[in-house]
């Protein structure tokens, strides 16, 4: 039993890991975007491969019936991209997922999941020209690691007049690497930036799983059962959504659903999030807000010292009877002027 559930676990957990769910559009220059991202995923638990338990079978268990038909993951992803030379961004990412308190699996079993994710990858997007849609090629890596606690009460009768309570408790436990390439088309509709596309990933790592039950009287000896096994290493996923930007924010939703592997078109994640750029390097503050479209360059000034603001206020222009000394720019007023370490947003 705990062998088909280090399996089904792998093969679900190794689809998860290769989860990087980012906008496909480019970030340009050398902005950083931070995008949040909030979702689930869901691995199945197959019940046609479940072992024959002579032990459980004695005492008049089922033992698929501690298992429900699928396990959903929540998930909280925060990407941080950068914009590169030559039509190119890269990124780095975070993910967590951690349950609710008696967050329960099936009526009787309480999980408690804590998993987090580590990646970083690299995109090229071919611009699309004369109306064709663009084309972003991506290549990924992440480190998924985490662990899942059960735990719920458990009753048997072992004889028309006999019967015994007890809990049966377990431990799962994983450390996955994943990496993946993956191709997606998008096209820009006004506000609306629909995409899809699919991607491959190739998973190394293992799974392993502990259950022991356990009665409180006389009537049958604790069962315990450990094992652990590999996830498959080529899996496939086809992916989709769509973005929809504003002036200079973004939301976006979508998925990606297996399609190669272990029980495809069952494990899926959804997601859905927000992305808003920054411009990064425009003075001593690491972050100022990104300028309107159509504004004016306005030549930045470093003279005065008590405040940096972006864009800066136009020089003052002095009478033609005042000295003939260079004008100094005019300081802006009390209420532009932003404190040392404040992000300007739009």
């Amino acid at each position: 039993m705990t062998q088909w559930l280090s399996d089904q676990l792998a093969q679900g957990l190794a689809f998860n890991a290769g989860e990087n769910f980012d906008p496909p559009t480019l970030v340009k220059g050398y902005y950083l975007q931070p995008d949040v991202s909030f979702g689930a995923g869901i691995v199945p638990l197959s019940r046609k491969n479940f072992p024959q338990t002579p032990a459980l079978a004695g005492i008049g268990y089922n033992g698929s019936s501690f298992f429900p038909n699928s396990v959903a993951f929540p998930n909280l992803a925060i990407h941080l991209r950068m914009g590169l030379p030559g039509d190119n961004d890269m990124y780095v990412r975070f993910a967590d997922a951690t349950t609710p308190p008696g967050y329960k699996i099936s009526p009787t079993m309480t999980a408690q999941v804590q998993t987090n994710s580590f990646g970083a990858g690299l995109r090229h997007h071919f611009i699309g020209t004369g109306g064709w849609p663009s084309l972003v090629w991506g290549a990924h890596y992440n480190y998924v690691t985490g662990h899942v606690n059960l735990a719920g009460p458990e009753s048997a009768q072992f004889t028309p007049t006999y019967g015994d309570s007890g809990s049966l408790t377990g431990t799962i436990a994983w450390a996955l690497h994943s990496f993946g390439t993956d191709a997606i088309v998008y096209q820009t509709f006004s506000h609306w930036t629909p995409y899809g596309g699919l991607g491959y990933n190739y998973a190394t790592g293992s799974v392993r799983s502990s259950l022991a039950l356990n009665f409180n009287g006389f009537g049958a000896a604790p069962i315990f059962g450990e094992s652990s096994d590999k996830p498959e290493a080529n899996q496939g996923r086809a992916i989709g959504g769509v973005q929809y930007s504003f002036a200079n924010w973004s939301l976006f939703g979508g998925g990606e659903i297996k399609t190669i592997g272990v029980d495809p078109l069952q494990n899926y994640i959804v997601q859905v999030g927000a992305a808003l750029p920054f411009e990064l390097g425009c003075g001593k503050h690491f972050f100022c807000r990104k300028k309107k479209p159509g504004d004016a360059v306005a030549p930045r000034s470093r003279a005065d010292d008590d405040g940096d603001v972006w864009p800066p206020a136009a020089p003052a222009v002095e009478p033609a009877a005042a000295p003939t000394r260079p004008a100094r720019p005019a300081r802006p007023a009390s209420n532009e002027q932003n404190s040392s370490g404040v992000i300007f947003w739009q």
